[in-house]
C-alpha cells in the first residue's frame, strides 16, 4: 500500500451550506445537531433525513449529544452525536447503483474527549456494505479510504484531535477523489458494488470511531465540472474569514482580562501560619495568566488562604477551588457559574461541557471542553473593592474592624446565549465574587439587567452550583442572607410550631443549600443502603444554593434584579471547635454589629415616675440600655401627642445619664393587622397563617406602619428597637397586595422588605435585637437560647440552664449575638419562688446570677422594677459591672468550650483572644453543694500564647506556666461550693 501523509489545517469555525447546483440531487440528509445539543444526553434512537425522501438512521449501542458543532452551527446552538467504539447509527435500504456518480461529505471530529484517543484501526463511515462499497477508516497514521474492503487512497489523511474537519468523498462514474476542507487531496478507485446501506460508526468486525459526527450528505452526481465552492457543504473562502475573525476576538477578549485595572501582577503565596490565631495580612487579589497562543486565560481570586480558579477558552467555567491553608481541592467537576430560569425556561450562566469523568477534574482536558451554545457567554470582568452591604459605623463598644470589609470585588460578565439572537444587548448577567483579607471566605451572587423593553419574570436562581469533593463535603460550611425562620426550618428541627403531614418548602427551606445527587456523575461508589448512613451519604455532593421558593419577582425593563448572597468559608479539618470558631470569626468581619455590647436594664412599666427612677439606678451602677419590655412594650406606629411626648421625656432623661434606649414590639409575625393586610393561608385561601395570623409586609399595611414607625423614632430619639417577630417566613396567597404578585413571591418580596427596614436601622445607628436570623443584614443579637418558660423556672435552675444555653448558644454565635435575662421578677408569673426580691435577701443568688452573665460576653439584661434595694446590693451590682468593663474586650470575645454544664461537676468558660493584652480568660463554676478541688487543663493554642503564660487569679495570684508541646497548661484549682472564679493569661 502506498501512502501520502498529509498535514492539514483546522477546519474552521463557519459552516456554509450552498444551494445545491442544477447536476447535484440530494439522496440524503441527516443533520445530528438539530436533533439536541445537550451534552452527554442520550442521542435519540433515530434520526430523519432532512430532505424528506424517506430515509432513517436507526441507532446502535449507546451515541450522546456532545455541544460542539463545526463553524457557525455551533454558535446557532447545534451540536454533534458522539461515537464510541460500538455506538453510531445505520441505514439499511438501496442508495445509489454501481458507478453512479455521487458526492458524500461529512462534517467530522476525532478527539480524546473520553480520556484517550482511538488506537489501531476504526471505522468512521461506510457508504455500501461493509467489504462492498465504500469506508472510512481511521488508524494510528490517519484517515484512509477502502473501496470494496480494501485500502484505496494512497496515504492517510492526518487528523488533529480536537478540530472539525469537512470531509468529502467525490466520484465522476470513473475515478474518486477525496477532499478535506475543500481541497483534493488524493484519489481512490471506484466501487464494483451497488451501495445498499450507509453505516455511521462500527461495521462488522471493525470498532468504531471515538469521535464526533455533525452532518452527513449523500448526493448524487450528474457530471459536469465539479466547484468545492458550490458543490460541498464547506466554503473556505469564507470559513477562513470566520475563522479569522472569532480568533481575533477571542484574544481581544483574553488581552482585555489581563488588562482588566485592578489585575495583580504576580499570584498571590499561599499563607503562612493559622489564621484563628494570627491575622493574615495578604491581599485578596485577582490575577490573569493568558495562554501562550492567547486563546485562553485563567484567573485566580484568591488571598492566600482560599484560591477560586476559572479558565476561559468558550466560557468561563470554575476548574479549582482550593483551601491554601492544606491544599486540599474543592471541585471535581465543572458546573455552570449559575442558573436562571426566566419565565419557564432555564438558562446556565458560564460553564464547559466535555468532561468525560465527573468523579475528578484533570487539566489536560481542558482544551476539549466546549461551550453550551445555550448558556449566557461570558464577555469581561471588572474588578473593584467590596461595598457595604448595610450601613453600619463602629457603635455600642463593637470591636474595631473594617466595613466593608478589606478585599476584592470581582464582577464577571455574561450576555444571551447564541441561541436566544433576539436577545441579542437585552440581557445582561453579571455574577458577583467578593474575597476578603484574612479569612477562607468567598461570598456570591447574581445580578440580571434587562433592556429587552419587556418585563421578564425571573422564576428561580440558583447563585452556586458546586460538583464537591466527597472528602470536603464537612469541611465547607455554606451560608446566605436569604436567612429567617422558615428559609432555615427543618422537619426535624426543635421550632415551636407544630406541622401537618409533609410541609411545603416554603414552610420547610432547609436553608438556602441544598446538597444533591449529581446527574452527571454516574461513577460514584455505590454502597450497601444499610452503610449509606454511616457514611454520611456521600453521593449527595451536588451544592446548590437557591431560595425554596422563587423569587418569581417580575423584572421591569430598564431595572436590575439582585439575588441574595451566598457565602462560602473552608475548613481546613473536621475539628467542631475549629470550625465554630471560624465561623464566629466570619460574623465578626461579616456582620460586625453582633459585637455591640449594651449591658442593660429591662422594665416592664408604662409610668414615666417609675421609669426615670429606674433610669437614675442604671446610671448608678454603669447601665448602658434602657429596655421597655412586654407587656406592653411601646406602640412604634403610635403617634398621638401625649404618647409621643411620654417616649421623647424618657429617652431625653436617659440620653442625658448616658443611657440609649427604645422598647418592645410584636411587629409582624402572630400578629394580625386587618383582613386587608393579613396573610391569606395557600391552603385555605382564607386569612391564616403558620405563626398564628400574621401580617403581610409587602401588603399595604407597609405604607402605613413604617412611615409611622421612622417619624417615631425621629420625635422621640429611640436608639434601640426590640423587635419580636419579625418576618418569619409567613408566605401569602393574595393576589391584591400591591407588593407582590401571588404565593411565589411572597416570601421574596417580604423578605426584602424586612431586609429593607433592618437597613434603614442600621442607618440611623439603632441598635436592633431580634429572635431571628438576619445577622447578614444588620440583626444585632437573638435568644442565646429561646425557651420562655424557662423564665418562670426557679433562680437556681435558671442559673444552670443558663450556663447550659451559653455553652451551647456559643457554638456558632459569639457572645454578644446571644441576649439572656436575670429575673428579679416573675415573668408571666406573680410566684415569689420565681424572682429575686427583695433583692438583699437573695443576695448570693442575685450575685452568682450577674457574675455569670458578665463573665459569659452575652447581650445582658436585667429584668425588675429596680436593680438594687439597700447599700450592701447597690455594692455587690457596681462591683461586677465595673469588674466586666474592666475585661469587656476579652469576656466578648469568642469562648473554647472545655466543660458543659451536668449540675455534677465543674464547668467553665474560656475566653481566647490572641490580639489583645489578656489574652485568655477562663470562668469555672462549681454548682455542687461540695468543694471542689482539681488539676484542670486549659488549651493556649488559641490564646497566641507561645512562650510563657502569666496566669491571675480571682484573688489576684500571678503564676507562670510553660505550656507543654500541645500547648496546654493545667491549673490547680479550688472552687467552693457554688461558686465561681477566674483567671486571666497573659503572654510572658
Amino acid at each position: 500500500m502506498r501512502f501520502l501523509q498529509l498535514g492539514l489545517c483546522c477546519a474552521g469555525l463557519l459552516l456554509v451550506i450552498q444551494p445545491l447546483q442544477a447536476q447535484q440531487k440530494v439522496v440524503a440528509h441527516f443533520n445530528m445537531g438539530r436533533a439536541g445539543a445537550v451534552t452527554y444526553a442520550i442521542a435519540p434512537d433515530s434520526i430523519m433525513d432532512a430532505n424528506a425522501n424517506g430515509y432513517t438512521l436507526i441507532k446502535k449501542g449507546q451515541p450522546v449529544f456532545f455541544a460542539d458543532a463545526p463553524a457557525d452551527k455551533k454558535m446557532l446552538g447545534e451540536g454533534a452525536v458522539l461515537l464510541d467504539e460500538d455506538a453510531g447509527y445505520r441505514l439499511q435500504r438501496h442508495l445509489l447503483n454501481k458507478h453512479q456518480p455521487f458526492i458524500l461529505e461529512l462534517w467530522v471530529q476525532a478527539n480524546a474527549r473520553q480520556q484517550k484517543a482511538t488506537e489501531g484501526e476504526s471505522a468512521l463511515l461506510s457508504l455500501g456494505n461493509g467489504t462492498q462499497g465504500y469506508e472510512l477508516r481511521q488508524d494510528d497514521k490517519g484517515l484512509v479510504v477502502m473501496t470494496d474492503g480494501d485500502p484505496a487512497s494512497s496515504k492517510p489523511v492526518n487528523m488533529k484531535p480536537g478540530e472539525w474537519y469537512h470531509i468529502a468523498l467525490v466520484t465522476d462514474g470513473k475515478t474518486g477523489s477525496l477532499y478535506v476542507n475543500s481541497e483534493r487531496q488524493q484519489t481512490f478507485r471506484l466501487s464494483t458494488r451497488d451501495l445498499d446501506g450507509l453505516t455511521l460508526g462500527a461495521t462488522g468486525n471493525t470498532r468504531g470511531f471515538r469521535g464526533l459526527i455533525y452532518e452527513v450528505r449523500l448526493s448524487q452526481w450528474h457530471g459536469g465540472k465539479f466547484d468545492a465552492g458550490k458543490h460541498l457543504l464547506y466554503n473556505k473562502q469564507q470559513v477562513t474569514g470566520k475563522k479569522q475573525q472569532a480568533l481575533s476576538q477571542q484574544r481581544q477578549l483574553v488581552a482585555r482580562l489581563a488588562a482588566t485595572p485592578g489585575v495583580a501582577k504576580m499570584p498571590v503565596a499561599a499563607a503562612e501560619g493559622d489564621w484563628l490565631v494570627k491575622p493574615v495580612t495578604a491581599p485578596a487579589q485577582v490575577y490573569v495568566q493568558p495562554a501562550e497562543d492567547g486563546m485562553s486565560a485563567k484567573i485566580q481570586l484568591s488571598n492566600g488562604l482560599v484560591s477560586r480558579e476559572f479558565l476561559v477558552s468558550e466560557n468561563l467555567a470554575c476548574v479549582g477551588f482550593n483551601n491554601r491553608i492544606n491544599n486540599a481541592e474543592y471541585l471535581r467537576a465543572i458546573k455552570p457559574e449559575a442558573r436562571i430560569k426566566l419565565d419557564s425556561t432555564w438558562f446556565d450562566i458560564g460553564g464547559l461541557s466535555g468532561q468525560p469523568e465527573h468523579s475528578y477534574l484533570m487539566e489536560s482536558w481542558y482544551n476539549s471542553l466546549v461551550a453550551n451554545p445555550g448558556a449566557f457567554r461570558f464577555t469581561g470582568m471588572d474588578i473593584r473593592k467590596p461595598e457595604a452591604r448595610y450601613p453600619w459605623q463602629l457603635k455600642y463598644h463593637a470591636a474595631h474592624t473594617d466595613w466593608p470589609p478589606k478585599g476584592v470585588h470581582l464582577i464577571m460578565y455574561y450576555t444571551a446565549p447564541v441561541t436566544m439572537p433576539a436577545w441579542k444587548d437585552k440581557f445582561t448577567v453579571a455574577v458577583h465574587y467578593e474575597l476578603y483579607e484574612g479569612m477562607p471566605v468567598i461570598a456570591k451572587w447574581l445580578t440580571i439587567e434587562n433592556k429587552s423593553g419587556q418585563p421578564v419574570l425571573v422564576s428561580e436562581t440558583e447563585c452556586e452550583v458546586l460538583a464537591v469533593n466527597q472528602d470536603q463535603l464537612s469541611r465547607i460550611h455554606v451560608e446566605s442572607d436569604y436567612s429567617f425562620a422558615l428559609a432555615n426550618a427543618d422537619p426535624e428541627g426543635s421550632a415551636l410550631m407544630h406541622y401537618k403531614g409533609t410541609p411545603p418548602a416554603y414552610q420547610t427551606g432547609r436553608s438556602t443549600t441544598a446538597w444533591r445527587e449529581d446527574p452527571e456523575y454516574h461513577t460514584w461508589a455505590s454502597h450497601n443502603q444499610a452503610e449509606d448512613k454511616f457514611l454520611g451519604f456521600p453521593h449527595h455532593n451536588l451544592l446548590v444554593s437557591r431560595v425554596p421558593m422563587g423569587p418569581a419577582e417580575m423584572l421591569p425593563t430598564g431595572q436590575v434584579f439582585s439575588s441574595f448572597v451566598t457565602f462560602e468559608l473552608l475548613h481546613d479539618n473536621d475539628d467542631r471547635e475549629r470550625q465554630s470558631l471560624a465561623h464566629r470569626r466570619f460574623y465578626r468581619k461579616l456582620a460586625p454589629q453582633v459585637t455591640e455590647s449594651l449591658i442593660t436594664g429591662g422594665i416592664t412599666s408604662q409610668d414615666r415616675t417609675e421609669i426615670k427612677r429606674f433610669i437614675d439606678q442604671m446610671h448608678e451602677l454603669g447601665f448602658e440600655r434602657l429596655d421597655i419590655q412586654a407587656w406592653p412594650g411601646i406602640s412604634h406606629d403610635r403617634l398621638d401627642t401625649a404618647y409621643v411626648g411620654l417616649w421623647k421625656d424618657v429617652a431625653d432623661y436617659a440620653a442625658a445619664k448616658g443611657i440609649v434606649m427604645g422598647g418592645y414590639e410584636l411587629q409582624v409575625a402572630s400578629r394580625g393587622r386587618g383582613a386587608a393586610y393579613d396573610c391569606i393561608d395557600p391552603q385555605t385561601s382564607k386569612p391564616g397563617s403558620l405563626f398564628g395570623q400574621s401580617v403581610c409586609i409587602a401588603s399595604k399595611w407597609q405604607d402605613i406602619y413604617y412611615p409611622a414607625m421612622w417619624k417615631f423614632f425621629e420625635e422621640t430619639g429611640l436608639k434601640t428597637y426590640n423587635m419580636d417577630g419579625p418576618y418569619h417566613g409567613d408566605a401569602c396567597a393574595a393576589t391584591d397586595h400591591p407588593y407582590h404578585r401571588n404565593l411565589f413571591d411572597s416570601q421574596w418580596e417580604q423578605w426584602k422588605q424586612q431586609v429593607k427596614v433592618l437597613h434603614e436601622l442600621q442607618r440611623r445607628n439603632m441598635y436592633v435585637p431580634i429572635p431571628d436570623w438576619y445577622f447578614l443584614n444588620g440583626q444585632s443579637a437573638t435568644g442565646m437560647g429561646y425557651r420562655e418558660a424557662s423564665a418562670n423556672l426557679t433562680p437556681q435552675q435558671q442559673l444552670l440552664l443558663g450556663r447550659q444555653y451559653i455553652y451551647d448558644g456559643t457554638w456558632h454565635k459569639t457572645p454578644t449575638m446571644g441576649w439572656l435575662g436575670l429575673q428579679l421578677v416573675g415573668f408571666y408569673s406573680n410566684d415569689p419562688r420565681v424572682g429575686l426580691e427583695p433583692l438583699s435577701a437573695n443576695l448570693d443568688r442575685y450575685e452568682v446570677g450577674l457574675f455569670q452573665h458578665l463573665a459569659s460576653g452575652c447581650q445582658f439584661t436585667v429584668r425588675g422594677k429596680r436593680l438594687y434595694d439597700t447599700p450592701e446590693t447597690r455594692q455587690m451590682v457596681q462591683r461586677w459591672i465595673n469588674w466586666f468593663k474592666e475585661h469587656r474586650e476579652i469576656l466578648t470575645s469568642d469562648i473554647i468550650h472545655l466543660a458543659r454544664p451536668t449540675g455534677r461537676d465543674l464547668d467553665a468558660m474560656f475566653h481566647v483572644n490572641s490580639l489583645l493584652e489578656e489574652k485568655g480568660m477562663l470562668v469555672i463554676f462549681n454548682p455542687t453543694d461540695k468543694k471542689i478541688t482539681r488539676r484542670f487543663k486549659v488549651p493556649l493554642y488559641y490564646t497566641g500564647i507561645t512562650g510563657n503564660a502569666r496566669v491571675t487569679d480571682s484573688a489576684g495570684n500571678t503564676t507562670q506556666y510553660i505550656p507543654d508541646h500541645q500547648q496546654d497548661i493545667f491549673l490547680e484549682v479550688s472552687i467552693p461550693a457554688g461558686g465561681f472564679s477566674w483567671y486571666v493569661m497573659k503572654a510572658g
